[in-house]
């Protein structure tokens, strides 16, 4: 790798950080782009597999800030997400190999679009009433399903996908969203790194770490950025606003579907 190359990891890695702390995403969705951009001979499915991997990361860094900050959460209800999600990842991944490139492209680009219709004009009304308790753990762990299979097949990440829906939950609160969707890319993540780590690929980076179809010098260099920025990340989330930071997602999810779009158009 080249020391452009590298330096742009190292941002992507504050980038990625900072998504997370603020958003409850892991980073996927910016992380996809890049190393399609950065490493155009990687496989799609080594893009995928790599950018899930620098999720796991992410969000360990995450949620040992979201400790010191006592945020509660259900956890037996996030652990039957995580196994929903967990299933929809893997089928996701493995299904990924009989569907043409571009149509991986345009799930990717569709996805991004629609949640960033619903995150920037959804009516939030409903998870703010800190009074209603309803059973969405069945909800859940379908929506954690589909939202994985889209994860394995894209790449994205399940903290993007996963925090508009977590957030249909009327059960769980505006701030432990990114709570929420960090443990279940940690658990869902590691559940998932098993068929990552033994497939055979057919393309190899020369001079670099690479195990199955993950490439960990990619890996590590963004993850170690990430965790040295992550103070940062931690004071801005305390600054913005819940109603800010969804506008900004939502923003966000319309630029990377359209700069994913445009790299196939050009």
């Amino acid at each position: 790798m080249s020391i452009t190359v590298i330096i742009i990891l190292i941002i992507c890695g504050t980038l990625t950080n900072l998504m997370s702390a603020l958003f409850g995403i892991g980073g996927g969705v910016l992380m996809v782009p890049v190393l399609h951009t950065l490493f155009p001979e990687f496989p799609l499915q080594m893009v995928a597999a790599t950018s899930l991997t620098i999720v796991i990361g992410t969000s360990i860094i995450n949620l040992f800030y979201f400790y010191k900050q006592k945020i509660q959460i259900n956890f037996k209800s996030m652990l039957l997400w995580s196994i929903g999600m967990i299933i929809g990842v893997q089928i996701g991944f493995e299904g990924s190999f009989y569907i043409p490139d571009w149509s991986i492209i345009a799930i990717f680009v569709i996805t991004l679009s629609i949640l960033g219709i619903r995150t920037l004009f959804l009516n939030n009304t409903l998870n703010n009433n800190e009074n209603k308790q309803n059973n969405d753990t069945l909800k859940g762990i379908i929506f954690c399903f589909l939202g994985g299979s889209i994860a394995g097949v894209t790449g994205i990440g399940g903290g993007s996908i996963m925090a508009p829906l977590v957030a249909q939950l009327t059960s769980v609160k505006p701030y432990q969203i990114a709570a929420y969707t960090n443990y279940m890319m940690v658990i869902g993540g590691l559940g998932s790194l098993y068929g990552y780590l033994t497939k055979i690929p057919d393309f190899y980076l020369v001079n670099s770490w690479q195990i199955g179809y993950i490439n960990f010098s990619v890996v590590v260099i963004v993850v170690i950025s990430s965790f040295l920025t992550s103070f940062l990340s931690m004071k801005i989330r305390g600054i913005l606003s819940p109603e800010i930071s969804r506008k900004l997602l939502g923003i966000i999810l319309f630029i990377i579907a359209g700069y994913m779009l445009a790299l196939q158009i050009n």
